[in-house]
């Protein structure tokens, strides 16, 4: 009964969470409640000309920190109008040590499903480097490099996940592909390789122009598409301290989305207890409120992509912010606020006490870009992760940019609920006017809704882009297609007479195990001595002899033998030419152990090979006129072929083998007996 009992708990808190939107599948693998996928990232890397000389002359922090100020100088004006998905863009000055690096700065970002942050960078960094000629960037995620991802079908066919890093940059505002690795090179090119190249080749680096064109056609419309794609306003009903909130650092609704659905509601008690008293005291649901507090009817941005996750949760919320617990907006009446609104409010609050009370690290970089007021962005008490030398001068320290871009890093690593209590009681958040944020309708969800045509429309243009570009990779095997259609009946039978006669010398030349015979070109076989004694006399005159004449045959397997009457210089010779005489040597040494071996038993008188096939006839055995096959001389091997085909047949009627191309073949052009093309289709021949 305790076993059952048991059980059927572990079945209610699994119902339990599955009622509150937890993801079981995450729980599963071991990813907590509200965790961020750490593997959905994009990284940034933009270096500068000018580094390396001031690492000489000891001033790269100081370098590094005016290039940071003059980034956001160019890109503030962009960032300013995007709202991210996960996490918002940093941008850090990395010191290295190490000599074969290059000091830069750096950005990483968790995007999560939001793919537009990835091309939103990508198109920051083309306005960067096309403004500064000095800068070289790179961009990547965990499937690699997403320029040579989007520009597949344009790029180069040598490139590869095995030699792509640090070959695909942004300089000048173009796509720049570094050189194929050359014979002897390593695959892989390090950065500061990839660097030098890159600076030293300039322009030439420069990709052609259909994998611009490629990049240029996703990033059509940019910024402005990147824009609407990250703004989306709704109403919502919140408490005026929340509403303020959101409204000064609006990327905290991505710290709200990744917190909901919320955990259970005994796992959020836990949290509370184990907070300290001046931590555990802040509620955000309307009960909670003082007397003097009000909810207020705001917009409040998403994303696009945030918005569409938000209405498809279907998740049980704490009783505290259920819809009859939710106060109207004071004023106002319940048929003049929708229950959307409402029920977005409680969903948001909900969402940033989970949040608070997980206290989550990352979440605290929502807190530092950007502020209400220009004039006060820098953190009372907060330290840059850089040392503040770098913004010593006046000039750095006085300006709004450099204000701006040193508080989009400072104090990163502070605790999330001290910052948010911190930022809940500034006083700069009662100076925004809730008038001016206030909205009588949601803006339009037609975007939200995509009907199946649209869908198949977009997957249809997407496979002709597809089947044109294997269309054309297959171009080149077909090119003989057309020529072959245009010929004429009589053209087409010497074609195949003449590969009918190739074929019929291939069959009647000498091979050994090494394959057929070099001479192929001659109509009649001959012997291996006589090319062996040829293939020595034309080298003997030079090597330029054989290849002006192309009667003589080469020796291009380096297997035929030496002339007898070389006598005893050519011994010694072969002794001092290396270990491929010295094994030569060994074969036949072990070849007349094995023939004295096997076929000591024949009678003396009887010439070598008659005794062998007349002591091999008396035992029922083959007729051969050794019992030992020498395989790796130049001469040829004596088998019983007749003896062999039915083996092959026996073989291949075991193992249900179909005849293979070189009896269909041979059947087609007449070359096979009769009794081979009229074969059962279970038998193979043993030309196969």
């Amino acid at each position: 009964f305790t076993c059952g009992h048991n059980n059927i708990f572990e079945v209610m808190d699994e119902d339990f969470d599955a009622a509150h939107g937890a993801d079981l599948l995450g729980l599963a693998l071991g990813k907590q409640p509200g965790a961020s996928d750490l593997d959905d990232f994009v990284e940034v890397q933009i270096f500068f000309d000018g580094t390396a000389a001031a690492v000489r002359d000891g001033e790269v922090l100081r370098f590094l920190t005016a290039r940071l100020c003059e980034v956001f100088e160019l890109v503030l004006p962009d960032l300013d109008q995007y709202l991210w998905h996960r996490d918002r863009f940093i941008l850090e000055i990395v010191e290295v040590s190490a000599s074969d690096d290059e000091a830069h700065l750096s950005g990483h970002l968790r995007i999560g499903d939001g793919v537009e942050d990835e091309w939103f960078l990508v198109h920051l960094l083309r306005k960067l480097t096309a403004s500064r000629p000095d800068t070289s960037s790179r961009v990547f995620d965990a499937d690699g490099e997403i320029l040579l991802i989007e520009a597949a079908l344009a790029a180069p066919r040598w490139l590869t996940p095995s030699n792509a890093e640090h070959r695909c940059w942004l300089r000048g505002g173009l796509i720049h592909l570094l050189p194929k690795p050359q014979p002897g090179e390593k695959p892989q090119l390090s950065r500061q390789d990839a660097l030098a190249k890159l600076r030293s080749v300039g322009s030439n680096t420069a990709a052609k122009d259909r994998v611009q064109r490629a990049i240029e056609a996703r990033l059509e419309g940019y910024p402005k598409r990147a824009f609407e794609l990250s703004r989306h306003m709704a109403r919502a009903v919140l408490p005026e301290k929340v509403a303020r909130l959101l409204l000064a650092y609006p990327q905290l609704i991505a710290v709200i989305l990744d917190h909901l659905p919320t955990p259970p509601s005994r796992e959020l008690l836990r949290l509370r207890r184990d907070l300290p008293d001046e931590e555990s005291s802040l509620h955000l649901d309307c009960e909670a409120m003082a007397a003097n507090e009000c909810t207020v009817l705001v917009g409040i941005r998403f994303t696009r992509l945030q918005y569409a996750r938000l209405m498809s949760l279907r998740c049980q919320l704490p009783q505290r912010f259920s819809r009859k617990r939710w106060r109207l907006p004071l004023g106002m009446k319940e048929s003049s606020v929708s229950e959307r609104s409402m029920q977005l409010g409680a969903m948001i609050c909900a969402g940033l006490e989970a949040a608070y009370l997980e206290g989550p690290r990352s979440a605290t970089a929502s807190l530092r870009f950007p502020r209400p007021l220009p004039g006060d962005v820098l953190p009372e008490g907060g330290a840059s992760r850089q040392s503040s030398a770098g913004w010593s001068t006046e000039k750095d320290s006085s300006s709004v940019v450099a204000q701006r871009a040193r508080a989009q890093q400072a104090d990163l690593d502070a605790p999330f609920r001290r910052e948010l209590l911190k930022a809940l009681g500034d006083e700069a958040l009662k100076t925004i006017d809730l008038t001016e944020h206030w909205r009588d309708r949601d803006d339009p969800e037609a975007w939200l809704h995509v009907s199946h045509e649209e869908i198949d429309r977009e997957m249809h243009a997407r496979q002709a882009e597809f089947e044109a570009f294997d269309k054309k990779r297959a171009a080149p095997r077909s090119t003989q297609a057309p020529m072959a259609a245009k010929a004429s009946p009589d053209q087409l039978q010497e074609e195949i007479a003449a590969m009918g006669s190739k074929i019929s010398g291939l069959l009647h030349s000498f091979s050994g195990h090494d394959g057929v015979d070099p001479g192929i070109g001659d109509a009649a076989p001959r012997a291996p001595a006589a090319s062996a004694s040829s293939t020595a006399s034309g080298a003997g005159e030079g090597e330029s002899d054989s290849d002006e004449d192309g009667s003589e045959d080469l020796d291009v397997l380096g297997m035929e033998e030496a002339p007898e009457e070389a006598g005893e210089d050519s011994d010694e010779n072969a002794e001092d030419e290396g270990v491929g005489f010295g094994m030569q040597d060994y074969y036949a040494e072990l070849d007349q152990q094995l023939e004295t071996s096997l076929d000591g038993d024949l009678p003396e008188e009887l010439p070598p090979e008659a005794s062998a096939a007349a002591a091999a006839k008396e035992a029922g055995k083959l007729p051969l006129s050794s019992r030992h096959v020498k395989v790796h001389s130049s001469e040829r091997l004596e088998l019983d072929l007749h003896a062999m085909e039915h083996v092959l047949a026996s073989f291949c009627s075991e193992n249900q083998l179909e005849p293979g191309p070189a009896s269909l073949l041979l059947g087609e052009l007449g070359l096979a007996a009769p009794s081979v093309a009229v074969r059962s289709v279970g038998i193979l021949d043993a030309m196969d």
